[in-house]
């Protein structure tokens, strides 16, 4: 890795060190995927990019996995997942390689993360390499085409997973203030792109389900709902959802 890299890495170690999932978020693909879960079951469960554990915990809960794992590249995340009695890992998943034995574990979750690596190619080739065959795998991400996105392009502004700088992250995006904070997305994902990348890993999608998204904006009451109800239909139809789940099978 060259210098240029290894500095952009660092910087992105710095960014994500308290930017972590904290407490239980009211997003609408939380409870989607409490439900996938109950659905599955396994006795090893690995949370990719943990966050402080809470949802960890809950998958357990739900799949009725007997351990839980947990990696996060903050070092106070894993941390409190520790204390929590999740079995937690610092690690950067862009470059380094998973303290797991091949095939060891038979659910993984990794929620809205892979759009936060320079090296998604890494991510996959790990999870491919720690699951076993016929284990699965629930992926979460922003949809780069979803509805919202392709009207915000139409009308000649940012789409809203992408930004122009990662100090100011609302430039150019329509009703978005700068000063909401950081997202940190890197790489960023249409449906179809998203499905040849895992497919390109030996990975059989057994589902690829849209999810709406919790909406926050300085719209009148009024228009608000109207978006909330549109987002919620385009949820339906995959390709134009403003979140992607992806639920993939080691084969």
């Amino acid at each position: 890795m060259g210098q240029g890299c290894r500095k952009a890495q660092m910087k992105k170690r710095e960014f994500y060190a308290d930017g972590y999932y904290a407490g239980l978020a009211q997003e609408p693909r939380f409870a989607r995927i409490i439900k996938i879960f109950r659905q599955l079951k396994g006795e090893r469960l690995l949370d990719i990019g943990c966050g402080d554990g809470d949802i960890t915990l809950l998958l357990k809960e739900s799949s009725g996995a007997r351990e839980v794992f947990g990696i996060d590249i903050a070092s106070e995340a894993v941390a409190v997942a520790q204390r929590k009695g999740i079995t937690a890992y610092k690690l950067d998943m862009d470059e380094e390689k998973f303290p797991f034995e091949e095939e060891y574990f038979d659910l993984i979750y990794c929620g809205e993360l892979i759009e936060h690596l320079f090296n998604p190619d890494h991510l996959l080739k790990e999870i491919h390499r720690v699951l076993r065959v016929g284990g699965v795998c629930v992926i979460t991400t922003p949809n780069l085409a979803g509805w919202p996105n392709r009207f915000a392009l139409l009308l000649g502004y940012q789409p809203y997973p992408m930004a122009v700088s990662p100090s100011h992250e609302g430039i150019g995006k329509l009703l978005v203030d700068d000063s909401e904070g950081q997202w940190g997305h890197i790489r960023v994902f249409t449906a179809k792109a998203f499905q040849e990348l895992l497919r390109l890993y030996h990975f059989k999608i057994r589902r690829l389900a849209g999810c709406p998204t919790m909406i926050n904006s300085p719209l009148p009451p009024i228009l608000g709902t109207i978006i909330k109800g549109m987002d919620r239909i385009m949820s339906r139809i995959p390709s134009l959802s403003t979140r992607l789940i992806a639920t993939i099978e080691k084969v």
